[in-house]
């Protein structure tokens, strides 16, 4: 009965009090819930952020070594060009030296034959003319190529290439009229030697 009677006496501040309670303890867990979450998320979005930084520097630094990659090849592409481009104008310079010295043997040769030496004369002028026209045009081009790709440099090559046999093929012309003409100057001095 006492506890009966201590029920009638307070019912209502007791339930009250013990709803206050449950409240008080309802706010304080959703509370601490809510911290929870917000130290969660903030620490999802400082992970996330971390990873996409981490990534972002490792495609920079991709990048950037792909960057000095290209630029390497691009500098050893011209640096063969230049090399391939300074060959070939030595080799036109050996040659141009070589078409010099036939020019000058035969004109040491003027004094046998004067219709053959003319004619000869003529063609080798001509030729001279169209020699140094082809070397100047060939030079023009290598330095003027210096700064382009391969793809235009074997293009370049080709054509030095082409020059080059065609300055190969003159001077063996040179040289085969050069015999056609001493051969010629010993048929006409051969008879003087034998009377």
């Amino acid at each position: 009965m006492p506890e009966r009677d201590s029920l009638l006496l307070f019912p209502a501040d007791h339930t009250r009090d013990a709803e206050l309670r449950q409240l008080k303890l309802t706010i304080a867990a959703l509370r601490q819930a809510l911290e929870e979450g917000s130290s969660a998320r903030d620490e999802l979005s400082r992970t996330i952020r971390a990873e996409y930084d981490s990534e972002i520097a490792q495609l920079k630094s991709t990048v950037a070594a792909l960057r000095a990659q290209l630029e390497q090849r691009e500098q050893e592409a011209q640096a063969d060009f230049a090399r391939a481009s300074a060959d070939a104008a030595s080799e036109i310079a050996q040659l141009r030296q070589t078409v010099m010295a036939l020019r000058d043997e035969i004109e040491r040769s003027q004094d046998v034959h004067e219709e053959e030496r003319q004619h000869l004369s003529v063609t080798a002028n001509d030729r001279a003319i169209q020699l140094q026209s082809t070397i100047t045009a060939l030079r023009t081009q290598l330095e003027g190529s210096e700064v382009q790709m391969m793809s235009q440099k074997q293009a370049a090559m080709a054509v030095a290439a082409g020059e080059i046999n065609e300055l190969r093929a003159t001077c063996q012309a040179l040289r085969q009229e050069l015999d056609q003409i001493r051969e010629i100057v010993r048929r006409g001095t051969q008879p003087n030697a034998d009377a």
